[in-house]
Formats: structure tokens, C-alpha cells, sequence
């Protein structure tokens, strides 16, 4: 470190609390309206740990936290930058590909976790020009490219730092005030306008949301237009990143991994991965296919948010061949579709079922994005079109016909060989309407128990299905999966299955439109079984079903086999059918520390014979969690030796990460597999 340079920054910048003018509702709405104009944004996370392409001594699970997971010395991780030689980056070319895809501003990391300095910073000597073969200047090249090309170049930047000597608990306010604070002041000042400044690592004891608003006053004196996410505080709410109170420091929310299940009037941004790994790994093919990533954009935009989509370069200084062809896929789809996404709010309705998302453009018009669609019409239930005018598919040359209908607009589409771009999987089509929003009847609730995100029942035997509705309605239902309209069988007790089945129901109350349908898929097994917890829709599996398959998941907690539970227990009440002398029980867990998950802290077994009252069985503690413990499947057996018809599992969760772990004060995920008797 040069410091001598760091002292006199440190005397120029003033780091004393700076008063900021208090913004009013109109200021605000101003400095934030390009960022809610563009809606998409591409998210770049390149660094050191590119040169190790994610293996390192034989693992070959590693992305941008490489020196934390592989508990690399600080002189040993130090060796890449000597390695790091991008020769064939071109900035043109990363925001050519940006702007093609219909991006507006590009957020690159010019220092993660990991200290080194993406940027030609006279603070240290742990950047690019100083410690690497590649003796220019990146993100100046990148600024020059974005302006070229009309977009908007902005810093990700970690208030954690793993390799500065004074980024711990006993001199943080030196690291924080000679060496964050005057890196920052490069930024703001030698790159031109930044559009954005996303901060990351507040979750570490240090960092207080005392410091998150003196920072934010402090970048904000520097650049007043710029836009600050809410990790420059402690505001954020775990993964699902919205503000835990009104006066938490930072412009908006960022949801990581996951999208709002609700549309929302804050402003948010939901941060996503093509495939498992923000950094670069060679080995990680897992990527997302592209219409799965055009529908999140969709929905994203109906629930008012933007999209912040990743790519992780190559030490070489190349996107990934397999992020291009997404990118080219989307890129296709945008120059069709992008009126539906640059300018567009939320609208009334925000949905309608899984597979349509409703948004309201520039000038008023309403945009329903559908997929999936193989059928030759389309029904609408929440938008009523105004009488007598014209529905378009964007792409699509001719006007739809359509006709109004008791149970909504039913609209005439082409075939598939004549719909725009029928390229990215099952596709996804946009309509243009003109129109208001529909008065519609609350959708019936369906199934065996409550639950946030139940879509599958599991059973043995026999079980009645409920259906309900709000008072008034009237339910129809179907039990083949197809459509139920007003025509359908009504609904009047109790539905008795005893074979797989899929329920689908509507209600309709006087002077409103028929509900949009819901679904249960009821599934006859070897057990029933029951989840009073709501699970996580990005860790969903199977949802129930999942655990009574008998199909394991691995150490792989992106393998599509387990529950998430995030800051929740697990309780699940597995029905055997009939009285039965059980033996012993089990019940699956994950662990994998670097990406949070936990290991339950106990472990009880409860049984019952009617299912209402519950004796408990057994119960097991786990050990505290350790910074050595492996990736781990664990499977708990433990005897029961009791004659019961129901065993009830509950698993707690550990509730927060520990101090000492990199998300110290965030939500512990609980990941749960399969459930067994024997």
C-alpha cells in the first residue's frame, strides 16, 4: 500500500458526516426515472478468481468466493494476478453485446470480496496495472464504451474486504475511512457519470447502517444523481433484499436469486445468475434456458422491478460461449418485444395463473405476455378489451380476433410456424390491448391443508379434497386437468379421490368476472404426507413429493431433488395409512456452509394416532456448526419402536447465520430431502 498517498486522500476527502439536503418525493422520482425506464441491466463478475475457471486442489465448485470456500492463504491467492492477462477483453464488444440484448446499464465489479482492484487505483497497488500482466485500465475502457453506445456504466463495489491487513473488527475504521472511502473517490471522480453504485458485504459485524447513511451522503456529494442500492446499510432482508424498515439507507431493494412473489410500488431489482456461479466456472453447464430467462424479465417487469442479469468472464477476457448464445436468444426476442419492457409499469393485474404476466406500457396500453401457449386461443380473464377494437401480437403482422365472453376475452392466435421467434423453448408471445381492467372474482382455495406454495398433495390411500371460496361465490371444478368454466360441475362437497388426480377450480361471484383457475396435482403414494411451513419457490423441487420419492439429492444444492427453507423449520406430518408398527424413522439434510445451509439445530419426531394429538417420540441435537465442517448429505435414522398411523418431523432451523460465518446475521437455510420409515 502506498501510504503516504492513503493519508493525504484520507486528509483531502473530509470523511466527516456530510449533511444532505433532504430529497423530496418529485427529486427523487427524477434521479431514479432512467433507472426504472431501462428495466434490464447486465450484471459482470470479473476478477482473479477467473484464472482458476472455479477448480482449485481438485474441487471444482468455486466461483468469485474461491479464496473464502477454499480457505486460500492470502499470499498463495495473491500468485493469480500474476496469471491474470485478458488480452482478448474489448469493451466495445462486452456493451455491443449489452445493448443488443436490450440492456441499458452495465454493474461490474471493481472490487469483490477478495480486495483486488479491478481499476487503476492510486490507493493500492493490489489492482489490475500494478499486479498483473495487463497493464490497462478496464472499467476506463468500459466507460468509454458504454457512452459510445447510450448506456450506463455503474460500480459494484464490497464494503468487505478479505485481504486488506485492517479490514477486521480492531482496525476497520482505518480501512474504512484511508483505503474504501478514497477507492471510492476514484471512482466517482476519474470514470465519468456512474449510473450506479451497488454495494455488497454489509452483512459483516463491523458495517451498521449508521455507516450505510454516512456512505450514502458521502457518494451522493460526490455524484448527487447517482443511484445506491440498499446493501450500502443493513436494510436488507436476506436473499429476498427488500428494506426491513421505511428509513433504511439505500435507493432500492435487491432480491438475490429469486424474484418478488407480489408486484411491488418500492423499487427493486432482482440480481439472477445464468447458471449456479457469479464468477466464472468452466465446469458449471448448468444455465438457466433462455425463454426461462426472458420469462423472469417478464415477470419481473410485471411486478414492477428490474432485471440485473449475470455473466461471469473468462480470465481471457470473453464472455462464455454459453452466455452468448443466451444473449443473442434474448436479443432476438427484445428487438420484437422490447416495447413491453423499456418504460412499462405495473399494471392492476399483475397475473393471471402461471403463465400470463400483464404490464401497462408508455402510453397506456396493456401488454399481456403469455407462454406455453400450444392452443389456438387464448382466454383472458382480467382484462376486458374496449369494444370493437384491436388486439396485436407483437412481431405479428395482422390483427387477432377475438370476441368477449362470459368467462373472459377469448382471442384468436396464429399457429405456431407463423408466430415471431418461436426459437426460445416453448416461446413466449406479447399482446398489445387496449383496454381496462376486469372486476374478477377472488380465486377458490384448493387442497388438503393450507400451505404458501402448495401445487402437489401427497396421500395414501383415500382423502377428500376441499375446495373454497369467498362467501357468494359459486365454484366449478374440473377433475381431468382441463379448464373449468361456468358449464363445469359445481362444487358443493367434498371431493373423495383415491387414485393420482389433478383438481382444477374457479369461482364466480355476482357482477364479476369468473376467478382465474387454480390447481392441485393429488398424488397417491406410498405415504401422505404434509408441510406446514411454506418452502422456497427457488428451492421447490417437487414440493412435497420430493421428500417421499425416494430419489436423494446430492451435495449439489442446485440439483432439483431438495426443499429450501429459508429461516424456516421444517414440519412435516407423513401419513402411513393405517396403524403400523414402526421401527425406526429417518429424515435427509444438507450442508453446505458456503452457500448457507445448515444443518438443523434438533431434530423431533412426533407420533399420533388420529393426527390431531401428538406424543413425542425421539429427538436429536446437532453440533454447532464449525468453519471445517464439509459439504455434507447427512441422514438421520434413529428408532422408534412405537405402533403409529402419523410421524410428525420437525427440524429446526438454525435461524441466522453465525458471527463467524461470511453471512453473519442473514437467514440460515434449512435444505431437506427425503423422509422414511422402516
Amino acid at each position: 500500500m502506498r501510504h503516504l498517498v492513503c493519508f493525504a486522500l484520507f486528509l483531502l476527502i473530509a470523511i466527516p458526516s456530510i449533511a444532505q439536503k433532504p430529497e423530496s418525493p418529485a427529486e427523487k422520482n427524477r434521479r431514479m426515472a432512467w433507472w426504472k425506464e431501462a428495466k434490464f441491466g447486465l450484471f459482470i463478475h470479473w476478477g482473479l478468481y477467473a484464472v482458476a475457471a472455479g477448480e482449485y486442489n481438485g474441487q471444482k465448485n468455486y466461483g468469485e468466493w474461491l479464496m473464502y470456500e477454499a480457505k486460500i492463504p492470502v499470499p498463495e491467492y495473491e500468485k493469480f494476478a500474476a496469471q491474470f492477462n485478458p488480452v482478448q477483453f474489448n469493451a466495445d464488444a462486452w456493451v455491443s453485446t449489452a445493448k443488443a440484448a436490450g440492456m441499458k446499464y452495465i454493474v461490474i465489479t471493481s472490487k469483490h470480496h477478495d480486495g483486488f482492484s479491478m481499476f487503476n487505483s492510486k490507493v493500492s497497488n493490489y489492482d489490475l496495472p500494478d499486479r498483473t500482466p495487463f497493464k490497462r485500465d478496464p472499467m476506463r475502457e468500459l466507460a468509454d464504451a458504454c457512452r459510445k453506445h447510450g448506456l450506463k456504466l455503474c460500480f459494484y463495489h464490497s464494503i468487505m474486504d478479505w485481504h486488506h491487513p485492517q479490514a477486521n473488527k480492531q482496525d476497520f475504521a482505518r480501512y474504512r475511512d484511508e483505503y474504501m472511502y478514497p477507492q471510492l473517490k476514484e471512482l466517482l471522480t476519474q470514470y465519468g457519470d456512474i449510473g450506479v453504485l451497488w454495494f455488497d458485504g454489509e452483512w459483516i459485524d463491523e458495517w451498521t447502517e449508521d455507516q450505510g447513511k454516512a456512505l450514502y451522503a458521502y457518494v451522493r456529494s460526490l455524484q448527487p444523481d447517482i443511484i445506491i442500492n440498499n446493501r450500502v446499510g443493513k436494510g436488507r432482508n436476506g436473499m429476498q433484499g427488500m428494506n426491513n424498515s421505511d428509513d433504511a439507507a439505500g435507493d432500492f431493494g435487491t432480491p438475490e436469486q429469486e424474484i418478488l412473489g407480489e408486484k411491488s410500488a418500492l423499487d427493486w431489482e432482482s440480481c439472477m445468475t445464468m447458471n449456479d456461479h457469479w464468477g466464472y466456472n468452466r465446469h458449471d453447464l448448468n444455465y438457466k434456458p433462455a425463454d426461462e430467462l426472458i420469462w423472469n424479465l417478464v415477470d419481473i417487469v410485471a411486478k414492477g422491478g428490474n432485471f440485473l442479469l449475470n455473466i461471469g468472464p473468462t480470465a481471457q477476457g470473453t464472455f462464455p460461449p454459453e452466455s452468448m448464445q443466451r444473449m443473442d436468444l434474448i436479443a432476438q426476442w427484445m428487438a420484437v418485444n422490447q416495447t413491453s419492457v423499456h418504460g412499462a409499469k405495473t399494471w392492476t393485474h399483475w397475473q393471471e395463473g402461471e403463465n400470463i404476466r400483464y404490464s401497462q406500457g408508455k402510453k397506456g396500453q396493456i401488454f399481456a405476455s403469455f407462454r406455453g401457449q400450444e392452443h389456438t386461443t387464448l382466454l383472458l380473464k382480467k382484462v376486458r378489451p374496449a369494444k370493437g377494437s384491436k388486439i396485436t401480437m407483437l412481431g405479428f403482422p395482422e390483427n387477432l380476433s377475438w370476441k368477449q365472453t362470459p368467462d373472459g376475452a377469448l382471442i384468436e392466435l396464429p399457429p405456431l410456424h407463423k408466430r415471431p421467434l418461436n426459437t426460445c423453448g416453448r416461446g413466449i408471445w406479447v399482446l398489445k390491448i387496449k383496454g381496462k381492467p376486469e372486476q374478477v372474482t377472488e380465486a377458490p382455495s384448493i387442497g388438503i391443508a393450507s400451505g404458501e406454495n402448495l401445487k402437489n398433495a401427497v396421500f395414501t390411500g383415500q382423502t377428500e379434497i376441499t375446495i373454497s371460496a369467498a362467501t357468494g361465490a359459486t365454484i366449478y371444478y374440473t377433475t381431468d386437468g382441463s379448464e373449468p368454466t361456468s358449464n363445469s360441475a359445481r362444487y358443493n362437497e367434498k371431493i373423495r379421490i383415491n387414485e393420482t388426480t389433478t383438481i382444477r377450480a374457479i369461482a364466480r361471484a355476482p357482477g364479476r368476472m369468473s376467478s382465474e383457475a387454480v390447481q392441485l396435482n393429488c398424488v397417491k403414494a406410498r405415504y401422505g404426507i404434509q408441510l406446514e411451513n411454506g418452502f422456497s419457490e427457488k428451492y421447490s423441487a417437487n414440493g412435497p413429493l420430493s421428500l417421499v420419492d425416494g430419489i436423494q439429492g446430492s451435495t449439489k444444492f442446485t440439483d432439483g431433488k431438495w426443499l429450501g427453507f429459508e429461516g424456516k423449520d421444517l414440519v412435516a406430518t407423513l401419513d402411513l395409512g393405517a396403524n403400523t408398527t414402526v421401527n425406526s424413522a429417518g429424515i435427509s439434510f444438507l450442508r453446505t456452509l458456503p452457500h448457507w445451509i445448515f444443518l438443523p439445530k434438533k431434530v423431533e419426531i412426533w407420533g399420533s394416532d388420529d393426527g390431531q394429538t401428538f406424543k413425542l417420540l425421539q429427538t436429536q441435537a446437532f453440533p454447532t456448526a464449525t468453519t471445517n465442517d464439509a459439504d455434507q448429505v447427512y441422514a438421520l435414522e434413529v428408532p422408534i419402536q412405537k405402533t403409529t398411523r402419523y410421524l410428525k418431523f420437525v427440524a429446526q432451523n438454525q435461524g441466522i447465520c453465525p458471527s463467524w460465518h461470511a453471512g453473519a446475521g442473514a437467514k440460515a437455510w434449512l435444505f431437506v430431502d427425503e423422509v422414511w420409515t422402516r
